[in-house]
């Protein structure tokens, strides 16, 4: 079988998929029969490429690791749009990873409209088209009999739609709630070691876990983004960030947390949707939790998610200091779940 990739975005994630496609070579033909070709790379900056044979991932990665951008004397050089690299392209399976927009969801909800009306599946790791148009794309791949996928919208590669999905049939979920954003939760376990905010904040930008305009995780955007894309998958929502009750962490002074943790508690940006006669609420903010509770020990980029379940209980998961690897390995299940999908097995 073989899997021909559109890759639009190509960032952090993108690279370490492709690294992990090329390390996974030998043992996706060996175990799954699969050939998994990349025809396309859609960048913001550095350009785009498509051909109608496999593209060079190791020279790819090489020239991205030293600077280099893609030029007009490559052979597979475009200068197309992503959506003309769409319409254009012989993929049958688009990954889309370009950044969120908070606003809208898009430019990414059209990249995915565009791809299954042209019959290819997709994985994606943007929250964007989940917490803005679950319904709509997920109700189009199924008129199509496309696959779409979208574990890495939250807790990076660590199942939750899929733990849903495959192994609870049957149960309804009544409420979820998370620490969901990794550098909130480092800034607040940072600050409650004696440092200031900017002092966290700036850690948090140099070891990785921030980007550079954190504003949408300290904010509580991020986290927003993230209990809609769960709600509406999980719990029928149809809601939208901007839906989400939500303060995020900027309130909160380094004598606020000394006075918690004099009480034996700390603050942790929590996220939760709760379903309230037939309706589903959503909030984000910061909360004081007692040692008892799961979330007080999740430090630093750690995150976790509580579902409560009518048949099952409560149901947690904690992902313990994730990184860029965990997210690339979300698109790398969610191809092998379509694979498996198509091939009928």
């Amino acid at each position: 079988m073989k899997l021909r990739l559109a890759m639009i975005g190509f960032g952090n994630v993108g690279q370490a998929f492709a690294r992990l496609l090329i390390s996974k070579r030998e043992w996706l033909r060996e175990t799954y029969g699969l050939e998994v070709e990349v025809l396309a790379i859609s960048t913001r900056t550095r350009g785009s490429l498509m051909s109608k044979k496999a593209i060079d991932l190791h020279r790819v990665l090489g020239m991205l690791e030293i600077g280099e951008i893609f030029r007009d004397s490559m052979p597979e050089y475009v200068k197309l749009s992503p959506l003309e690299i769409i319409e254009g392209c012989d993929a049958n399976l688009m990954v889309e990873l370009t950044t969120l927009n908070i606003d809208s969801g898009q430019p990414a909800i059209e990249h995915i409209r565009k791809a299954l009306r042209r019959g290819m599946h997709i994985v994606t790791a943007n929250k964007g088209p989940i917490a803005y148009a679950y319904d709509e794309l997920s109700l189009l791949a199924r008129s199509r009999g496309l696959q779409f996928r979208f574990e890495g919208t939250v807790m990076d590669g660590t199942p939750v739609f899929n733990l849903v999905k495959r192994t609870l049939p049957g149960c309804e979920i009544e409420s979820v709630q998370g620490l969901l954003n990794s550098t909130s939760n480092f800034i607040l376990t940072e600050m409650s070691r004696g440092i200031s905010f900017e002092e966290a904040l700036d850690k948090a930008i140099r070891v990785g876990v921030a980007e550079a305009d954190p504003s949408l995780d300290i904010d509580g955007w991020d986290a927003a983004a993230k209990i809609t894309a769960l709600a509406n998958v999980l719990m029928g929502a149809r809601s939208t960030p901007k839906e989400v009750e939500r303060t995020g962490i900027r309130g909160i002074s380094p004598e606020s947390l000394r006075k918690a943790a004099a009480s034996g508690m700390k603050y942790k940006l929590v996220a939760r949707a709760e379903k309230a006669n037939g309706e589903v609420k959503m909030c984000v903010r910061p909360e004081l939790l007692k040692p008892e509770d799961l979330f007080w020990s999740v430090d630093g980029r750690s995150s976790a998610i509580t579902l409560k379940t009518d048949l099952m209980g409560e149901i947690s998961v904690v992902e313990h200091d994730p990184s860029i690897m965990q997210t690339a390995y979300a698109i790398y299940s969610d191809m092998l779940l379509i694979a498996e999908s198509v091939h009928g097995s």
